[in-house]
């Protein structure tokens, strides 16, 4: 008896520990490459689905959960899906952004469906692709925790870097800008600087957007940001030495990397100079009425010819309407409309006309109705 029980006491345990770890039908697994690190200082973390339950088709959509606590790009993601057997391998790049102990969370959601409604999600033509049904799952995961050590007081850029700068020329006239560039090379967080440089009474600073270019990888970030600048000042100056802090994590050591102090010799330029003298456009000298003659001669033939045009057309317009019979005969295109017309109108101007009209319908001769028109238009 106490056997059978002992049995019994055993699957039940076992069963109960196969439905925690495979409840869901898959497993996970986070890990760092790092447990404790600095403030900024890069950690790997890899993230791993895998498909326990063979029967369903599972899809899942992951990422990190935005903090404050820490930055987060995703370096890459490797899928090797055999249809009912998904395995995801996610892969991140993180940074803390505090000290103190600090919590990484997950952001994770099962999507099942079944192989007839992947089927049918791909019936039809290549327009009617149908959307795959899915029963989605927010799966409840704990975070990962991280331990970060605090950097040296002052630390301005974190990494392995190195500093150059250019000058174009030591010597400029007043107000004139001398460019000049840094340039802040090496692996580590992205060396963006704040307020390290700035214009002072002695002279103008003109800052321009940092140019950054970083290469994000699993091994380091590789970085190069350039700061592109002018200077410009009334009279000769001294740039005084600009030291940035710098914390290598990997060595766990501090260094400084050096704007060397700089001597700029300004030519100064008199003021009256920088006036402008010369008139645009040049003032009148003496008062020329000439030009009056020339517009009152133009402006005699423009309206010259502008009322005659209107002259004739006023005539015509006159003409037109003291004379409407006119518009009647020019519209008549038979010789027999015409004559009834000239008939009705029974006018003695109109005889020579009308003789050569009934000369042609009832005597056949022949006759020209255009010039029997232009004569009675004259």
């Amino acid at each position: 008896m106490k056997n059978s029980l002992g049995k019994h006491t055993i699957s039940i345990f076992i069963f109960f520990s196969i439905s925690l770890l495979y409840g869901n039908g898959f497993t996970t697994n986070a890990s760092l490459d790092k447990e404790r690190v600095f403030v900024k200082e890069a950690v790997v973390l890899t993230f791993d689905i895998k498909q326990t339950d063979y029967a369903k088709v599972m899809f899942f959509d992951f990422t990190l959960t935005e903090s404050e606590a820490y930055e987060f790009h995703r370096l890459d993601v490797k899928e090797e899906d055999s249809y009912q057997n998904a395995q995801i391998h996610y892969t991140y790049l993180l940074y803390p952004l505090k000290s103190g102990e600090i919590e990484i969370g997950f952001e994770l959601i099962q999507k099942v469906t079944t192989k007839e409604d992947v089927a049918y999600s791909f019936s039809g033509d290549r327009d009617n692709v149908k959307g795959i049904t899915t029963t989605d799952t927010p799966i409840a995961l704990a975070p990962l925790k991280l331990a970060v050590k605090p950097l040296p007081e002052g630390t301005q850029l974190i990494g392995d870097f190195t500093l150059t700068h250019e000058l174009k020329t030591h010597q400029a006239n007043a107000y004139e800008p001398i460019p000049f560039t840094v340039e802040i090379k090496g692996r580590g967080y992205p060396p963006i600087l704040e307020n390290s440089f700035l214009s002072t009474k002695e002279y103008t600073l003109f800052k321009e957007t940092p140019e950054v270019k970083t290469i994000r990888s699993a091994k380091h970030t590789d970085n190069t940001v350039t700061y592109p600048m002018a200077i410009s000042a009334e009279q000769s100056f001294t740039f005084d030495e600009i030291n940035i802090r710098a914390f290598n994590p990997k060595t766990q050591t501090s260094y400084i990397l050096t704007v060397p102090k700089e001597e700029f010799k300004i030519t100064p330029v008199a003021h009256a100079t920088l006036l402008d003298k010369v008139d645009s456009p040049a003032p009148i000298k003496a008062t020329d009425w000439s030009w009056i003659g020339t517009l009152l001669g133009y402006m005699a033939v423009f309206l010259s010819g502008f009322f005659t045009a209107k002259s004739v057309q006023w005539y015509k317009k006159e003409k037109i309407k003291e004379d409407p019979l006119i518009q009647q005969i020019n519209q008549t295109s038979d010789p027999k409309a015409l004559l009834t017309l000239l008939i009705a109108e029974d006018s003695k101007k109109f005889a020579p006309a009308i003789e050569k009209l009934e000369a042609h319908i009832y005597g056949k001769k022949p006759l020209n109705l255009k010039a029997i028109k232009k004569e009675l238009n004259a």
